[in-house]
């Protein structure tokens, strides 16, 4: 059974990859799935993302 802090973080982590997906970012900067990204990468992402814009 997963404790509190996976779910908060696995929560965290589908937010961000829904928002990624509705911004049409399919993919990490390395060609990586967002799937396969973990919670601190996909922030990565998703902050570069938005200063690039």
């Amino acid at each position: 059974m997963k404790n509190i802090s996976d779910r908060v973080t696995g929560n965290k982590k589908q937010l961000i990859i829904q928002l990624l997906l509705i911004m049409e970012f399919y993919k990490s900067s390395d060609d990586r799935q967002l799937y396969e990204l973990t919670f601190p990468e996909l922030r990565q992402e998703y902050n570069n993302y938005l200063n690039k814009k």
